[in-house]
C-alpha cells in the first residue's frame, strides 16, 4: 500500500486521560496512520475508544487484537500479534517482527511490518535491541525483500528519537513507529508535530536533515 505514511503512532498500552481529545488533535495536525494497542482491552472497550474518536478520523486507525471491530467501524487495517493466524481483512495488514530470521524467512501478505526494537525502548524498561543496525543494514542491501512477490514497507521500533531519525532512513528502514517518543512527552502535541515534519523527507528522500 503506497499510501501508508512513514510517521505511525502507536497507542500507550494503558488507557491515559485526555488520550482521545489529544489523538483528534494528532489527526488534525496531520498523522495519517495511529495503531490502537491496547492489550487489557476487552472488545468492548475498544469499541466504546472507537466511538470517542471523530468520525472523519477511523479510516486513519489500525487495531490490534479485535478483527471483528473492523465490521463495525470504517478502520484502515489490523495488525496481528506475533503468534496469530492471517485472517482475511479489510484495509491494510501488518504485524510486528523482532528477529532478524523473520524478515529473512518472510513469507506473508502483509503490507508492512514493525521491525524492533531498534533502540533501547522509551516505554519499556529493558527492552534492548537484539541486533545491530549494521547488521540490518546488509539485510536491506542484499536484495532479498525485493525479490518477493509483495515487498513489504519495515518500520523501525523501539527507542526513536528525532535525531535517530537520518540514521534509520539510512540503514534503509521505510519509516517508524513512534510510542514513547510521543505520549511520555511533556507536550505530546508538539512532539508528534516535529515528527511529522520530518516525514515527507523521510518518504521523499530516505534522508531527515
Amino acid at each position: 500500500m503506497s499510501d501508508i505514511p512513514s510517521i505511525i503512532l502507536i497507542s500507550p498500552p494503558s488507557a491515559k486521560n485526555g488520550e482521545i481529545e489529544m489523538l483528534d488533535e494528532f489527526f488534525d495536525a496531520g498523522l495519517q496512520r495511529f495503531h490502537l494497542r491496547k492489550p487489557n482491552f476487552s472488545t468492548d472497550e475498544l469499541s466504546k475508544y472507537l466511538e470517542q474518536v471523530s468520525p472523519k478520523n477511523l479510516s486513519k486507525i489500525v487495531i490490534h487484537r479485535a478483527p471483528q471491530l473492523l465490521e463495525q467501524f470504517p478502520l484502515a487495517g489490523y495488525h496481528y500479534t506475533s503468534t496469530e493466524n492471517t485472517l482475511s481483512i479489510k484495509g491494510s495488514v501488518s504485524r510486528s517482527m523482532h528477529k532478524l530470521s523473520e524478515l529473512k524467512n518472510f513469507n506473508e501478505n502483509l503490507d508492512y511490518v514493525f521491525f524492533g526494537p531498534v533502540y533501547h525502548s522509551i516505554s519499556k524498561k529493558g527492552y534492548s535491541p537484539k541486533i545491530s543496525l549494521s547488521e540490518i543494514f546488509s539485510f536491506f542491501r542484499s536484495g532479498r525483500l525485493e525479490k518477493l512477490n509483495k515487498k513489504p514497507k519495515v518500520f523501525a521500533l523501539g527507542g526513536i528519537r528525532k535525531k535517530k531519525m537520518k540514521r534509520l532512513s539510512e540503514v534503509g528502514f521505510d519509516g517508524v513507529a513512534l510510542l514513547g517518543s510521543i505520549w511520555g512527552s511533556r507536550d505530546p502535541l508538539r512532539a508528534i508535530k516535529e515528527f511529522l515534519k520530518m516525514d515527507l523527507k523521510f518518504m521523499l528522500n530516505g534522508r531527515c536533515e
